[in-house]
């Protein structure tokens, strides 16, 4: 079993310099939603036909796929031709479209069972759908066999009254396709090759085409323009939603959650409105996302709680408490029982177990142990305009308020840094680290301040403070 994927496709309705089959939806290309139908399916030989603008498609796919170039576009039969090096004749053959994501590896088991019950050489998939325009239509036989596809373009006016489409999806052997290629012809609205003719000649020369109507119509919509990328999205992120819910994830709001297709949510997790899990993030179980969270490739642990909360690659322990308003950043791994609160930005650093930094802290390319504190206004000054420099804190320091560490520093275990200070240097083990100018009071120097300060009320006045202003050789 083999399959080609067509996605040579400029996408110029897309208006967008990205190659059709890239765009995402629900986190992945739409060209590895057909992949991954096709592995999922048990076909392992895929050529992929792209453009020969395509190099960015081939960058972007990491499956085991072979790619072949079609550098005119002259049809989808030339492109299937351009692989023609790819298909034996013992060959079974599926051909898909690039730009069909909603496609799936149910009914590509059951379209290979239906060609092996009908002992057909060749199957046209075929599914109605509320509105045809623009697709070509498949028409019969008076006796209800197939006849034709025949593209939009080149439709009559009786033809397009017909309600069966043709989904792009082809499956013949590897003989019965190659004889079909060879005798095609361009005599058509778009001087191009199709592929759609295929069939008839087949037909014609005596083969058995059966004809697959395929219920679910949502299943083969394709993909030509942005607002028909957000209808394919919107279909894919209920099924991911009705995946999460059988498997014992609670949705409090399916309709303001997105979940992209790669997220792993265990049983037990709760996610409320506003949640956005993105790329290859994990959820343990018993964790609670949400409200108005955005997780983007990151793990969190068992019975941890985001709220209002952005995380991107970081990884956090089990049985934390996130935000609101915490931003973990690129590099970040967060021990257990922690708690990073509100407006605590962690970047590039390690946090150990028991660890807690309340709010407002900045904790930046950091090594920082078990039980430390950070307090309010603390932060690493990890940047001296050139380099990127790493704070050590071990374990069970304290950090207290409006503290400035600056990199490179270590804080050993124990120690404690009083509020305000800007350390410099190393604070060894169970030491007080005071390091802040000592306090000077000005006796009488406010009263004097603010009355220099309020406007005088005539000019005598106004002469009278100038001179005073002297006098007292205070600089205002």
């Amino acid at each position: 079993m083999k399959a080609i994927i067509l996605a040579a496709g400029a996408g110029t309705r897309m208006k967008s310099n990205l190659p059709k089959v890239l765009h995402t939806v629900t986190g992945k290309p739409m060209l590895h939603y057909v992949i991954e139908a096709c592995q999922n399916a048990d076909i392992t030989d895929i050529t992929v036909v792209i453009s020969k603008n395509g190099e960015p498609v081939k960058t972007a796919t990491p499956h085991s796929v072979k790619f072949v170039e079609q550098a005119e576009q002259l049809g989808t039969g030339h492109a299937v031709l351009c692989a023609k090096d790819n298909i034996d004749p013992n060959d079974q053959v599926v051909i898909l479209c690039g730009d069909t994501p909603l496609i799936t590896s149910a009914f590509l088991r059951k379209l290979f069972a239906f060609q092996e019950t009908q002992e057909a050489h060749a199957v046209v998939v075929a599914t109605k759908v509320p509105d045809p325009a623009g697709y070509g239509r498949i028409t019969t036989s008076p006796n209800g066999d197939f006849a034709a596809i025949v593209e939009h373009k080149d439709l009559s006016a009786t033809q397009r009254n017909i309600t069966d489409i043709n989904t792009g999806i082809f499956l013949a052997t590897g003989s019965e396709l190659l004889y079909g290629l060879a005798r095609l012809e361009n005599h058509n609205y778009q001087n191009e090759y199709y592929l759609t003719d295929v069939p008839k000649i087949l037909k014609s020369t005596g083969y058995n085409v059966a004809v697959y109507n395929a219920p679910n119509y949502s299943e083969f919509l394709g993909v030509n323009s942005q607002k028909q990328l957000e209808t394919a999205a919107t279909v894919l992120r209920q099924r991911i939603i009705d995946k999460h819910f059988e498997n014992g994830v609670q949705i409090i709001d399916s309709t303001a959650v997105y979940i992209d297709a790669a997220v792993e949510i265990a049983a037990g997790v709760t996610i409320y409105p506003g949640t956005m899990l993105q790329g290859n993030s994990k959820i343990a179980e018993n964790a609670t996302i949400g409200p108005y969270s955005q997780v983007i490739n990151s793990n969190i642990g068992k019975a941890t709680t985001v709220r209002n909360s952005v995380l991107e690659n970081a990884t956090v322990g089990e049985n934390c408490q996130l935000g609101p308003f915490a931003y973990l950043r690129p590099g970040t791994v967060i021990g257990d029982h922690c708690r990073i609160g509100d407006f605590v930005e962690v970047k590039n650093a390690t946090i150990g177990n028991n660890t807690n930094a309340a709010h407002l802290a900045y904790i930046g390319d950091a090594q920082v142990g078990e039980g430390v504190n950070f307090g309010c206004g603390a932060i690493t000054v990890n940047y001296d305009g050139v380099t990127k420099n790493t704070t050590i804190v071990e374990d069970n320091a304290f950090i207290g308020s409006n503290v400035n560490l600056i990199a490179p520093v270590t804080v050993h275990s124990g120690a404690f840094v009083a509020a305000g200070s800007t350390i410099t240097s190393e604070v060894p083990k169970n030491a007080l680290a005071i390091a802040r100018e000592r306090q000077v009071n000005k006796k009488g120097f406010a009263a004097k301040y603010k009355k220099l300060k309020t406007p005088p009320k005539s000019k005598a006045k106004q002469n009278k403070a100038i001179k005073e202003n002297k006098e007292s050789k205070i600089n205002p």
